[in-house]
């Protein structure tokens, strides 16, 4: 009976809150377009948040899945290696925490079919790596015990994607036989397309890891990813506990190898999205922080329209309304105006999702589509009943908190409003201020960091660069003869296109954010310890190259063709020659690569290989034709080509002069250079562009609000204006008096903005380049700008203030 009552009550109160809300059609639409600012942005973030950090990875209990990694604790607590095979068998052998522990590697592959050659993203995985990560094929079988061993007969498992895109979803793939870079694999299952594998995500193939002769024996070859599940109950610190312990083992049994060396296991979903965790959750609490602002002003125009109703609230007290009943009536008028904000949010987000899909695609690979879930509309329509009863509920204490006989009296809506109503108005349009001044400061901060990031010299040219990668069908060209057979060739039917002014090839570009390093020793200086290696990224490269990025030679040479016979030369960057022969020239100087003495012929400037924002790394360069540089030359390598015309126009002809060396030969992710550095900084370029959006819209709200409190006090001191003006005050006064008593609440809103950002802009310290979280010019140059926008505020209403008839004001008394 009470609930029916109730329910009816409620609907009766939405009616009359709807009916009110299209009779006043300026302040719904304002207080409307406010919450859908706060709400649709919130919206936004937190589907990203959600697909990133909150969405459960896809498989069974996903809380027992670890990342197991190599680490050296000399070089730092940061430091995860991969891992080598004997380690991995050591591990899954002597470590019972673990139900499984299953070892991958990337390898690139080429499908070989009858139009050509496509180039496919795949793996090498031990037998075990899908009961590991407790999935099953969608058809077919995963591999069986003994598939992964030397000898047995090539399989494969292809993704749900390929299937599709290739094979029309053809059941009948499954015991058919597809060609990888010329050798016959049969196709023994379909595998979901949402199965990722960790850290590479989604992949077209999975083939059995095989290996045997030496590199089975490596344990200097660190080269695989491991993972493992948890045996129910097992905890990671005891996991981690264990498996030091069989790392310290094997440190005692193999000194020369592991001396220094540890071991770490880690939560997989930690390993996927830990380092996007911070940014998040700093653009959600920029959100949060947008949708206070919008609160507090939608708050403030419910305390002007409530001091309006004074009469209206004091009548039905008369007549026997409760004041519970009278706050609930209000509260539902706040639900249905944030109601109607979060549907115009959610118009918004779709939006605004739909706008950054490709930014954020760019920043967070893991997000791939973004679409607003199921439960980001709960949290939609959380946030608007929350938003409710903030901007609701102490305006409508405060107006149903009255003198009855004096507002029945009086009829001055104007003057109805009481010290402590002004005082709450005035507290809100402080804090909008201060909250406004916080985003202002992040923003700028981080505008400052991504333009010195931008300055910053990467030590090559990027103009005219086109790049695309190369896969290197080893099963078809052994490594030692790529470079006469394949590469060479290549080079060359390329250097005769139209437009080409030089091309050359490398075996990783530079700003990839991927290493290949490896040790070395300086002949003449005593040997590193175990453990303390000296270490420099290594790099496989073909003549021109240095001419063809715009990489200065600081001393020395180039390599040339006639590098690749006799003795073995190498060319340095400045980082390594600086750190061992100070500022001599090392030309004819000898480093030691595994333990074989090679000559330094070429000193290049430094470039940046791990990104930007990173120091240059010691870096040694090997010629691509010479016999001992083939260990280095992986199944990826890069083409760089200098073009007298735009790089895009020239990526048909690549494509060609390729396919004319080797039919089945394809070419994957043919980018400008130019291109490839701003993926680079993909990153920090989402974070800039969405706090700098949050920061307009909070600096546009704050305004607003400011804008609002001065207007309705000077409403309500109209006729005390009138008189002062009727008794001789003069226009400047009048303004005057309107701008000190605005310019307080500035100057109060801009004083604890600028305590609150000194505490808060630590959190984006490490988003940061090349620019102090506290930097003083950062936060005088905004607080200006706050100030200047916020005393325009000010100025309008003291401006109308200053123009009032007084006999108009006095009569309208």
């Amino acid at each position: 009976m009470w609930g029916r009552f109730l329910v009816e009550d409620a609907v009766q109160d939405a009616r009359f809150a709807l009916r009110t809300f299209i009779k006043k059609p300026g302040f719904t639409l304002v207080a409307v377009f406010c919450l859908a600012l706060g709400i649709g942005a919130n919206a936004a973030i937190f589907s990203v948040v959600d697909a990133v950090l909150l969405k459960p990875l896809p498989y069974p209990q996903p809380e027992r899945l670890v990342r197991l990694f190599e680490t050296m604790p000399e070089r730092g607590p940061d430091w995860k290696g991969s891992v080598s095979w004997p380690n991995y068998r050591d591990w899954a052998e002597q470590t019972r925490s673990f139900d499984g522990v299953a070892a991958y590697s990337l390898q690139g592959r080429n499908l070989n079919t009858p139009e050509g050659a496509e180039r496919l993203q795949s793996i090498e995985a031990t037998a075990n790596l899908l009961p590991v990560l407790g999935v099953s094929p969608l058809l077919g079988r995963s591999f069986a015990p003994g598939e992964d061993a030397p000898g047995a007969p090539p399989v494969m498992l292809v993704s749900e994607g390929l299937w599709k895109r290739r094979f029309a979803a053809d059941p009948r793939l499954v015991g058919q036989s597809l060609t990888l870079d010329g050798q016959p694999f049969t196709v023994i299952g379909i595998l979901s397309e949402t199965t990722r594998y960790p850290p590479v995500g989604k992949l077209d193939v999975v083939v059995p890891l095989t290996l045997s002769g030496p590199r089975a024996e490596n344990r200097g070859g660190h080269s695989f990813s491991v993972l493992g599940r948890l045996r129910p109950g097992t905890s990671l610190t005891s996991a981690n506990t264990e498996l030091r312990e069989v790392a310290r083992r094997l440190a005692e049994a193999y000194p020369e190898a592991q001396s220094g060396r540890s071991a770490l296991v880690v939560s997989l979903t930690e390993t996927m999205v830990g380092r996007l965790r911070p940014a998040l959750l700093i653009l959600q609490g920029a959100v949060v922080l947008v949708l206070l602002i919008a609160c507090a002003n939608v708050s403030n125009l419910l305390m002007a329209r409530s001091s309006g109703r004074r009469q209206e609230v004091a009548l039905r007290f008369t007549l026997g309304a409760s004041r519970p009943r009278l706050i609930r009536q209000m509260l539902m008028e706040s639900l249905v105006l944030t109601l109607l904000g979060g549907l115009l949010g959610l118009a918004f987000a779709l939006w605004g999702l739909a706008s950054l899909q490709n930014l954020v695609q760019r920043a967070l690979p893991l997000a791939g589509d973004v679409p607003l879930q199921g439960r980001v509309f709960l949290v939609l329509l959380l946030v608007a009943v929350g938003s409710a009863i903030l901007v609701g509920l102490i305006p409508a204490l405060q107006a149903t908190r009255m003198d009855l006989r004096g507002a029945l009296v009086s009829s001055d809506a104007r003057t109805s409003a009481t010290r402590g109503q002004n005082r709450f108005r005035s507290g809100l349009v402080v804090a909008e201020i201060a909250m406004s001044l916080v985003l202002l400061v992040g923003a700028g901060l981080l505008l400052r960091g991504f333009m010195n990031l931008l300055q910053t010299e990467p030590g090559f040219d990027t103009r005219n660069v086109l790049t695309a990668h190369l896969a290197l069908p080893v099963g078809k060209y052994p490594k030692e003869q790529l470079p006469d057979r394949l590469l060479k060739p290549i080079l060359e039917r390329i250097q005769t296109l139209p437009g080409v002014k030089s091309a050359s090839v490398i075996s990783l570009l530079p700003i990839q954010g991927t290493t290949t390093s490896g040790s070395y020793e300086v002949e003449g200086q005593p040997p590193t310890e175990a453990g303390k290696e000296l270490l420099a990224e290594y790099r496989v490269t073909a003549p021109a190259f240095f001419q063809t990025m715009g990489i200065p030679l600081r001393a020395g040479r180039d390599f040339t063709e006639q590098d690749g016979q006799g003795e073995q030369v190498v060319i340095v960057n400045q980082t390594l020659a600086r750190k061992h022969f100070s500022e001599q020239n090392p030309t004819g100087r000898h480093l030691l690569l595994g333990g074989r003495p090679v000559t330094i012929i070429g000193v290049i400037e430094d470039v940046r290989q791990v990104g930007l924002e990173q120091p240059a790394l010691p870096e040694i360069h090997l010629p691509y034709n010479h016999p001992q540089s083939s260990a280095w030359l992986f199944q990826e390598a890069t083409l760089v080509v200098k073009t007298a015309l735009a790089p895009e126009r020239m990526s048909l002809s690549l494509r060609e002069a390729v396919k004319a060396v080797d039919l089945d030969q394809p070419l994957d992710a043919v980018f400008p250079m130019e291109e490839l550095v701003s993926r680079s900084m993909a990153g920090r370029q989402m974070n800039l562009v969405l706090l700098s959006i949050f920061a307009l819209i909070a600096l546009i709200l704050a305004a607003a609000g400011l804008y609002g409190v001065i207007a309705y006090l000077v409403a309500q001191r109209t006729r005390e204006l009138g008189i002062r003006i009727a008794l001789g005050a003069r226009p400047r006064e009048v303004m005057r008096l309107v701008l000190r008593q605005g310019g307080g609440l500035v100057v109060l809103g801009l004083g604890v903005g600028v305590l609150l950002a000194f505490s808060l802009s630590r959190f984006i310290e490490s988003m940061l380049f090349g620019v102090s979280a506290n930097d003083p010019s950062t936060f005088l140059a905004f607080t200006v700008i706050l100030g200047a926008v916020s005393t325009v505020a000010i100025w309008l209403p003291a401006r109308r203030a200053a123009r009032i008839d007084p006999i108009i004001a006095m009569r309208g008394e």
